[in-house]
């Protein structure tokens, strides 16, 4: 269910990146089907990574959906706290929606969100380097000796060449979507990827990442094409031509 729910989320996400389309909607289902068969090929995953997973997805889709003026911030940073809370890679999240929340509304009370988020970073920044014990609780895995090749090694291999390519590709293009695009994107991504380099295994964040990104770069491809069934028609083909990789990875472990 936690990973039915990352699946949701970022299928969520990736609309509010690429819109109401075809080709959004063709995207957002492939996404959810890389973050799901990537957090499963993980061995040993538990309910609270995917879950943060999921209410992080939730939080960056409020931040980048278009939304009237008098739409409430609230969700998003609700959603970022829980992730935040769950796991120290989306701790970005709070600061970031806290923001959004403080050019809203004026009243002094709002700059103690991203105050908060401010804290939350720096806490996380030291438990990593100097507080092993509360960087082990946190993170759910003990401080490891930094390999960075090595951990962009177990990522490739989860999310499979293209969509590792297509990944790249879709955090460069989700930042182009405004300020709250380019905060998420590169917040979440930097976060994700140093708590997996710092423990150095297959952190369940990083995957969640990874698919939201791949789903990003497949609508943006699918919307190169101007009728509304070819973009589905090629939005399918290319993502299952990225979920082929995890989905071997599993049938391979079984």
């Amino acid at each position: 269910m936690a990973i039915a729910l990352t699946g949701a989320a970022l299928a969520a996400a990736v609309r509010a990146f690429a819109g109401p389309s075809s080709a959004a909607s063709a995207s957002a289902v492939i996404a959810a089907l890389i973050g799901a068969l990537a957090l499963l090929a993980v061995p040993g995953l538990l309910v609270r990574a995917p879950l943060a997973a999921a209410a992080a997805a939730f939080a960056i889709a409020e931040l980048v959906r278009p939304a009237p003026p008098e739409a409430s911030p609230w969700p998003a940073i609700g959603a970022a706290t829980v992730a935040g809370m769950l796991d120290p890679s989306f701790v970005a999240l709070i600061a970031i929606s806290g923001w959004k929340l403080l050019r809203r509304t004026r009243p002094r009370y709002t700059a103690l969100v991203p105050a908060a988020g401010v804290i939350a970073s720096a806490l996380a920044v030291a438990a990593a380097v100097r507080w092993p014990p509360l960087w082990t609780a946190w993170a759910d895995h003990p401080p490891h000796a930094l390999d960075a090749l090595h951990t962009a090694a177990l990522v490739g291999d989860a999310l499979g060449p293209i969509a590792a390519v297509a990944a790249i590709a879709g955090l460069g293009i989700g930042a182009t979507r405004g300020r709250y695009g380019l905060a998420a994107m590169t917040g979440v991504a930097a976060g994700s990827a140093l708590v997996c380099v710092r423990c150095d295994v297959l952190s369940p964040a990083v995957l969640a990442v990874g698919a939201l990104a791949t789903g990003i770069a497949i609508a943006r491809l699918a919307a190169l094409v101007r009728v509304p069934s070819g973009q589905v028609v090629v939005g399918v083909t290319a993502g299952l031509v990225a979920v082929a990789s995890p989905a071997l990875v599993i049938y391979s472990s079984m």
